[in-house]
């Protein structure tokens, strides 16, 4: 093996017997954690830094995806396992699509606890599981691995991430409303099934990719008979008919996150009692809320159900319940210095 010195005078032992790790090593990972050690704790995603003993016992977390260099779960986790004493941390590892197999195969040999997965692994992710939650199957999608007794695990946290932020933030059940999403891409798919498990009277759908809309809505539709799920065209008038009279109103797109995004509906087309849930996090404000705002409406940004779901997988993985408070005052800082 290799012995790694410390800028503190510690040692730091390296097998040198490196497996394949979706193009990277296990060195890798280890030699990344040292590097972390030895800038004083400076972990991903946190420019302050969290001073954390990286030792043989830590206990590592990480998250697959592609890219993952903007992802703002690093410092909300690490937060959250500092503040609880636990000899964890998070570490963001950038998967190629052509290496999912292999990373994830990889987990059990090298001892990772269980990873997030994001964008553009959610779905993809799943045969190379041994199991997934009951959730997880019915959404299609999968955004937590767990590795326990050897076996590979999957679970969705992001519907009920989806659910408690909007019941949290806009102070609404779904059971008997009716919704109208904008957007059909993998993060719709929890949403509209967790509406439709809640109880959700009527779902909306409309997406530019009108393919993308009908497959949500028949995969919906097959599990969830008596809710009433349609897709709508992707114009103007279309969409003002289709919001007529909603509960709620969710932007699952994309829409929102540059500077010169202009709102994906006019909020003049929302009526009076309509809530809205725009899933964009970062700016803290889209367009979008802030107009919606101006009219007195109730709205939320997707902030909370970052935290939430993020606070599940935590969960998950530890077998502790994370401070929530914690975390989203970490993500709410992270993003004030990303403004």
């Amino acid at each position: 093996g290799k012995t790694g010195h410390a800028l503190d005078g510690s040692t730091h032992k390296f097998v040198a017997h490196p497996q394949p790790l979706f193009g990277l090593t296990i060195q890798f990972v280890f030699y990344r954690l040292l590097i972390y050690h030895i800038r004083g704790g400076l972990l991903p995603g946190s420019e302050q830094g969290i001073s954390m003993d990286i030792s043989g016992t830590t206990k590592i977390v990480g998250l697959f995806g592609y890219p993952v260099h903007h992802s703002l779960s690093p410092a909300m986790h690490n937060a959250a396992f500092e503040a609880l004493g636990l000899d964890y941390v998070y570490v963001p590892l950038e998967v190629r699509p052509e290496d999912l197999e292999d990373a994830v195969r990889s987990l059990i040999s090298i001892g990772i606890v269980g990873v997030n997965v994001t964008i553009p692994h959610k779905e993809k992710v799943i045969p190379f599981l041994d199991e997934i939650s009951p959730e997880a199957e019915l959404i299609g999608s999968v955004n937590t691995i767990q590795v326990k007794d050897r076996r590979l695990i999957g679970y969705n946290t992001d519907a009920f991430g989806f659910e408690t932020a909007v019941r949290q933030g806009l102070g609404l059940e779904f059971r008997s409303r009716r919704i109208f999403v904008m957007g059909a891409g993998g993060v719709s798919r929890a949403v509209c099934f967790q509406a439709a498990i809640s109880g959700a009277d009527e779902i909306i759908i409309a997406d530019i990719e009108t393919g993308r809309a009908e497959n949500l809505c028949r995969a919906v539709a097959r599990k969830f008979p008596s809710c009433r799920i349609e897709t709508c065209p992707a114009e103007a008038a279309a969409i003002q008919r289709g919001l007529a009279g909603k509960d709620l109103f969710v932007n699952a797109t994309p829409v929102g996150m540059k500077p010169g995004d202009a709102p994906v509906i006019h909020t003049n087309w929302l009526s009076p009692g309509t809530a809205v849930f725009d899933l964009v996090y970062n700016p803290e404000e889209t367009i979008l809320l802030r107009e919606v705002r101006k009219r007195g409406l109730r709205a939320v940004n997707g902030t909370v159900m970052l935290v939430y779901q993020g606070a599940k997988t935590f969960e998950i993985l530890t077998g502790k319940q994370p401070s929530v408070e914690i975390m989203l005052r970490v993500l709410k800082e992270k993003l004030a210095g990303h403004q």
